[in-house]
């Protein structure tokens, strides 16, 4: 029998679990596109205004975006304290952040504390998937905002290692069905992302898309990239056997098909991901 989809909880114990491997795992292609968001935002303020880094994990959206907007007040709020004690330890290590970051706090997306109206941005990045209730946590946005005020929420399109799974998967046990994401891949619709804003009170989502690697400094270190992110995919539903082969199969697929899955620059291997940003305004 089929094992059912993962919770949104189940999800977000899931990822706490790796938090240790985060930045390399996935946090790089994250920041990447986090690097894309201050453009999107047309009416933020040249001087000043105030940002929320929404699910901030480590605090890749915000190091971003002071970068283009330096003398911005940023707030910063997660559910996952592992998560906030590393951002505390950047914050703390980076005397700009420092001056930057007014405020970071552990809490909810869907009962955030912050006062109404009080943001000119909420950016969340690769975040709401992880709520179990999404509307909730769009409410929340949308309430923050200040009139005027613009929310960016970013999810994944398309995930450019799966073809690599699917391959080790076919070696492995090719008897069973193709392992899927079930957590994120209904959000790759932006349909579902749209809804869910929406209902949150927004009025039009504009959507764009980006493409970003997901990569390893050479081909070993990709082959790492990747068992980090398989790990958590096959723990659910394959026998401890199979995941004895998952390293050594991985690894023959992407020596031995690297030009049909894979992407180069200079020494680094990868593969590409594609995002949705979702862009509303209050």
């Amino acid at each position: 029998m089929a094992s059912s989809a993962p919770s949104a909880e189940e999800g977000l114990a899931a990822f706490a679990s790796v938090i240790s491997v985060y930045e390399h795992r996935v946090g790089h292609a994250c920041r990447a596109v986090a690097s894309d968001l201050p453009s999107l935002l047309k009416s933020f303020p040249a001087v000043g205004g105030t940002v929320l880094d929404n699910a901030c994990g480590t605090g890749a959206a915000t190091q971003e975006f002071l970068k283009i907007y330096p003398s911005a007040e940023v707030s910063a709020a997660d559910v996952v304290p592992p998560m906030v004690e590393s951002f505390k330890s950047i914050i703390a290590a980076d005397p700009a952040l420092t001056a930057q970051v007014k405020d970071l706090r552990l809490e909810n997306g869907e009962t955030l504390t912050y006062a109404d109206n009080s943001f000119d941005a909420v950016l969340t990045n690769f975040g709401i998937f992880f709520f179990p209730d999404p509307v909730a946590g769009a409410k929340q946005i949308y309430r923050t905002l200040k009139p005027g005020g613009t929310a960016v929420v970013t999810l994944w399109k398309t995930f450019g290692f799966k073809p690599i799974l699917w391959e080790v998967q076919e070696r492995v046990k090719p008897a069973n069905p193709l392992t899927e994401l079930p957590l994120m891949e209904p959000w790759c619709n932006p349909k579902k992302l749209e809804k869910v804003l929406t209902d949150g009170g927004f009025g039009t989502v504009e959507f764009s898309v980006g493409k970003e690697g997901m990569w390893g400094k050479d081909k070993a270190d990709f082959v790492t990239v990747l068992l980090e992110n398989f790990g958590a995919v096959v723990a659910r539903n394959w026998t401890d056997e199979e995941k004895a082969q998952l390293a050594t199969v991985t690894s023959q697929v992407v020596d031995e098909m690297q030009d049909k899955f894979c992407i180069t620059d200079g020494e680094k291997v990868g593969c590409m991901m594609e995002a949705w940003a979702a862009v509303c305004t209050k």
